[in-house]
């Protein structure tokens, strides 16, 4: 520690001398009351007095300890103790004469030593649950009483420690026991000393070197699934799962084939872990898979057993592998080479039925081809017996027996309907190994039988059919229907009609279409006329509708009726009796009726003259009898009719 400085070592002195100057008395102080110095140091203690009157003063320090002078003046001396060795020095006493007065004071010395070191004892992973002391230890420390040691973990503050009063420097040690739990992980366990020389000296504080907590948990070994079994340079993945394993983050999987360390990849579902790895392997036998999870000090292994094979596919031969029906076929099964051999053939239908089987490495069947047998399906089954279970594999083939074309009647119908409008297509399918081409045609012209399309009238006829192959051809006739809706058109259904009166007409209209259409003709607004031929009447004149329907729709079409008769000639249009005036205009007419309309002709009678149409003057010779002829291309009709003429009034 520094000595005091000038003014520090002035001012104890000073104050004791007025004091004593103003009691009469002579005394003596000393400053620090206390000393503090580390052991083996140096510290100074300094002396004064009052005054003296006679100037006859003297000063001095009694310690057991090495003292050397320092500096001094008029009332006060600084001593140094030099090496403080002792742990308990005693004191050490200022002591004065002035003439026969004497006086002395006593300054404590405390000697201390720092912590050589502060240490936290290493703390080895814990399992959760697990109990531990840690351990801080102060080495080489004094004075021990004055001493606080605290443990923390994180901010908590575990334990705190204080000691009693001991001799000389000493090591102490604190612990706490620490139950581990999974909040433990990752804490920082502290220890802090406290060295307190106060109010005399300072307060000196040393840390150790935090130590950080690692809890875990492996509460159980892990999960391996793998397959039993494993084709040799074939791949399979297997799986090695733990459960509440912590921290983590932390855990570490080995997976090992046959002693080979395998790579991994591991994913995490809440606090399930799971590694997988692929498994493959070149050799034949029994192989150890080991999976061991670990954390921290802990670890758990599981294992089992892989059975690794080697294990061809059979192979399957047909000879020959195309044969013409009639001949003979050998159907061949055999087995490659396996490891382990144990391999037991079946050959086999389509349908599983055993055929031949045996432990041989080689099964024959020979049978001979039938048209049947076209397409045929045989198996070839090799079971390998491994590892408490059998594997097995299959191979497939189908026999091709050779044939002329075939065309049965549900693959090319001879009749067919087909509606126009709609799109069809002239398709027939034949059977026949190689397989047949089918051509259809029709006058030597040939159809398309792929696309569907457009189906005319023109489409309908009758068509040949030949299915050809290497070994020959198969021909079939096919006919072809084209059904439409009706139509009604001026040919079969004239638009306008003309009868005559009297004859006997039927009112006809002929519909196309397919199926052949029934029609049925109504008077516009009216009934249906009845079917049949009937004597014709003027009331049968007018427009009628006619309708033609089959199941494919209906047609109409609208006809007028038109009715011709022969002429006739009656009192209102042509009356029997004219009353003339003599010098008066007047005119001979006379209507008649008809279809076509009729001409009329007037005569009279005996004279073979036709009277003018028009007399501006009548006289007396148009008197007399007239005959009227009225005229058309069905016949005439007669009339006569008498003038008389009348002198006019005078």
């Amino acid at each position: 520690m520094a000595p005091p400085c000038a003014a520090g070592r002035l001012l104890p002195p000073l104050l004791l001398a007025l004091a004593g100057a103003a009691r009469g008395t002579f005394t003596v102080g000393a400053w620090p009351r206390v000393a503090v110095v580390p052991f083996g140091g140096s510290v100074a203690i300094n002396c004064s007095r009052s005054a003296c009157p006679g100037g006859n003063a003297t000063l001095g320090l009694e310690t057991p300890l090495a003292v050397g002078m320092g500096a001094g003046g008029r009332r006060w001396q600084s001593f140094r103790l030099l090496n403080v060795s002792q742990w308990s020095p005693g004191t050490a006493t200022c002591y004065g004469r002035c003439g026969d007065a004497q006086a002395n004071a006593s300054a404590g010395i405390l000697v201390y030593r720092l912590p050589e070191r502060v240490v936290l004892e290493p703390v080895a992973a814990m399992a959760v649950g697990e109990s531990r002391n840690l351990t801080c230890r102060v080495v080489e420390v004094a004075p021990v009483g004055n001493l606080t040691v605290t443990l923390r973990r994180g901010a908590e503050t575990l334990r705190t420690e204080s000691f009693g009063a001991a001799e000389g420097s000493a090591s102490v040690a604190v612990s706490h026991l620490l139950t581990a739990g999974p909040g433990d992980h990752g804490q920082d366990v502290t220890c802090h000393a406290e060295l307190s020389l106060r109010p005399h000296g300072p307060l000196f504080a040393r840390a150790a070197v935090p130590v950080t907590l690692s809890v875990f948990a492996l509460p159980e070994p892990p999960q391996l699934r793998a397959p039993a079994r494993l084709e040799a340079g074939t791949a399979a993945n297997a799986s090695c799962q733990i459960a509440g394993a912590f921290p983590a983050g932390d855990v570490r999987f080995t997976i090992a084939l046959a002693e080979q360390s395998l790579n991994f990849t591991v994913t995490a579902t809440g606090d399930v872990l799971t590694a997988v790895t692929t498994l493959s392997t070149s050799t034949p036998g029994r192989q150890e898979l080991t999976c061991t999870a670990a954390v921290a000090t802990a670890a758990r292994t599981a294992r089992t057993q892989l059975h690794v094979y080697r294990f061809p596919a059979p192979v399957l031969e047909l000879s020959p592998a195309s044969a013409p029906a009639g001949s003979e076929v050998t159907v061949a099964c055999r087995a490659g080479v396996a490891d382990p051999p144990a391999v037991r053939l079946q050959l086999r239908d389509a349908d599983g039925g055993v055929l031949a089987e045996g432990p041989q490495s080689r099964l024959e069947l020979r049978l001979v081809a039938r048209r049947e047998d076209d397409g045929r399906q045989f198996g070839c089954r090799a079971s390998l017996a491994i590892a408490d279970g059998t594997v097995t594999k299959d191979t497939d083939t189908r026999l091709a027996v050779l044939y002329k074309p075939e065309m049965a009647a549900s693959d090319c119908p001879s009749n067919r309907t087909w509606l126009r409008g709609t799109r069809e297509a002239l398709s027939c399918r034949a059977t026949g190994n190689p397989a047949p081409t089918v051509v259809c045609g029709r006058n030597g012209v040939a159809v398309s039988t792929g696309e569907p399309e457009l189906v005319t009238r023109s489409r309908a006829g009758t068509y040949i059919c030949n299915a050809t192959n290497s070994l020959g051809t198969r021909s079939r006739l096919v006919t072809i229907r084209v059904e439409y809706e009706p139509t009604l058109t001026e040919r079969g259904c004239p638009a306008h009609r003309t009868w005559v009166e009297g004859e006997q007409w039927e009112l006809a209209c002929r519909a196309d279409g397919d199926p052949p259409p029934s029609t049925r003709c109504a008077r516009d607004g009216g009934a249906h006329r009845s079917r049949g031929s009937r004597a014709v009447s003027r009331a049968d004149a007018g427009r009628y509708i006619c309708r033609a329907t089959n199941k494919h729709g209906s047609a109409v079409r609208s006809i007028v009726v038109t009715v011709e008769y022969e002429p006739s000639i009656g009192e209102t249009g042509c009356p029997a009796r004219r009353l003339w005036v003599e010098g008066t205009p007047a005119e001979l007419a006379c209507a008649a009726s008809g279809n076509p309309p009729p001409r009329v002709a007037c005569a009279k009678l005996g004279d073979g003259q036709d009277p003018p149409p028009v007399s501006p003057n009548v006289t007396r010779a148009h008197a007399g009898t007239y005959q009227c002829r009225a005229t058309n291309t069905h016949g005439s009709a007669l009339r006569n009719v008498t003038v008389a003429v009348e002198s006019p009034p005078r």
